[in-house]
């Protein structure tokens, strides 16, 4: 029994391209969050993490084509990250004092009284 072991040679001009375009979805992330676009500024860095995240499935993940193996590893992780996620965000949200309520009076003191 012979096992082809020869890989595949990808060519680097759509990898280039893919970074070239996450790091201006960067770029673009990064001028949401200090442009002050108000309430819609989550629904836009919301978008742009979306098409990050796509960009790196189909392409670095090699998720494209025929349902696989790797569909099902990909969706299995995607779960647990939201799972974590949410429970992330039970915790921050039923934790009480959280962000603190404690103001210094003066500027430089850090104890409490």
């Amino acid at each position: 029994m012979r096992i082809d072991v020869e890989p595949r040679r990808a060519r680097s001009l759509p990898f280039i391209i893919a970074w070239l375009i996450l790091l201006l979805l960067a770029g673009a992330s990064l001028v949401t969050a200090f442009l002050g676009v108000g309430v819609w500024a989550p629904f836009a860095q919301f978008g742009i993490a979306a098409m990050q995240a796509a960009i790196v499935f189909i392409l670095f993940m090699r998720l494209k084509g025929p349902p696989s193996l790797r569909w099902v590893f990909a969706i299995t992780g995607f779960f647990w990250l939201t799972f974590l996620f949410g429970l992330s965000m039970t915790d921050y949200a039923t934790r009480k004092g959280w962000p603190s309520s404690y103001m210094p009076t003066r500027p430089g003191i850090t104890t409490l009284n």
